[in-house]
């Protein structure tokens, strides 16, 4: 019996984008599951990474004890909100950030009460103003 190498490599091909997909799944289950607050500082607005599915990114710094973590996040401009006005809006203010205790580099940084809501969490009033301009509100 002769083995068809196209279709065992076919098969090894799908069977690992299963796992990959598996595995980001299980880590997004453990980060949902275990997790903390700390805050965090954004540094920057850019336009959309690589794989990112907004119209820009927000880059913001958090810290761990004393490891300094870099993240980004993307969302959609709302109409009569350009980059620069984003830019003016949010570089250089502080909000919450959600990390996971099992992976300190798993993230999400909490500018809407959608995103707040996931983790149980209660934007302070402080940030209500940026959750209404992000989500399209004001």
């Amino acid at each position: 019996m002769e083995i068809n190498k196209n279709k065992v490599g076919g098969i090894a091909v799908l069977m690992f984008f299963a796992l990959w997909i598996l595995m980001l799944f299980y880590k997004r289950h453990q980060f949902l599951r275990n997790y903390k607050f700390t805050s965090g500082i954004v540094i920057e607005i850019t336009g959309p990474g690589y794989h990112s599915t907004g119209d820009y990114s927000v880059l913001y710094d958090y810290w761990i004890g004393n490891k300094k973590y870099h993240k980004d996040a993307s969302y959609n401009y709302c109409r009569g909100w350009s980059k620069s006005k984003i830019k003016s809006l949010l570089v250089g203010k502080q909000f919450p950030v959600a990390y996971s205790t099992n992976d300190p580099g798993v993230c999400s940084i909490l500018l809407t009460q959608d995103n707040a809501d996931r983790f149980k969490f209660q934007l302070p009033d402080s940030v209500k103003f940026y959750d209404s301009v992000l989500t399209c509100k004001q």
